[in-house]
This record gives C-alpha cells, sequence and structure tokens, in this order.
C-alpha cells in the first residue's frame, strides 16, 4: 500500500552559502541534478534532514530571489530587504 507524501515545491527553498533561495520547481529534483535560483546562481540538489538546518549557522533568505519573487507576483518590494551588490 503507498504512503504519500505531499510535498509543497512552493516551501522548497535550496541553501546556498547560506543563503536560501526561491526556485522554479515542477517536481522533486533528484541528487545531483542542475538548480536555477531566481537570482540566477546555479546549484545542484543535495538533501539533508531538516535537523541539520542550522549546522553551518541558520541561512538567510537570499534578497534577490525575494525581489525578483514579489515583482512576478506583482508584490510591493520588501520594506526590510536591500539588494545584495
Amino acid at each position: 500500500m503507498p504512503a504519500v507524501i505531499h510535498v509543497d515545491l512552493t516551501a522548497v527553498h535550496p541553501v546556498i552559502d547560506g543563503f536560501w533561495h526561491r526556485t522554479r520547481l515542477t517536481a522533486i529534483p533528484n541528487p545531483g541534478q542542475p538548480l536555477a535560483m531566481l537570482c540566477g546562481l546555479q546549484g545542484v540538489a543535495a538533501f539533508e534532514s531538516v535537523a541539520n538546518r542550522a549546522a553551518h549557522g541558520v541561512p538567510h533568505q537570499c534578497p534577490n530571489c525575494e525581489r525578483i519573487y514579489r515583482q512576478e507576483r506583482g508584490m510591493a518590494p520588501s520594506p526590510i530587504r536591500r539588494s545584495r551588490s
């Protein structure tokens, strides 16, 4: 009997160098699969337990991904976020 696990792909935020990013996923990526973040950064999919999330410090939101995400949805810019140069 299947044990169905529902995953909200809009809630998947890959972490690269201490920043969590937004990406456009249509399916759960395979380990090693290339991923493109909204900000243009590239990475490959890797999976770890959420218990390890803060092992290297708490990740922060990528301000460029957030700006693009909000722009695409017609949302006002975040008043507390500034883009990295």
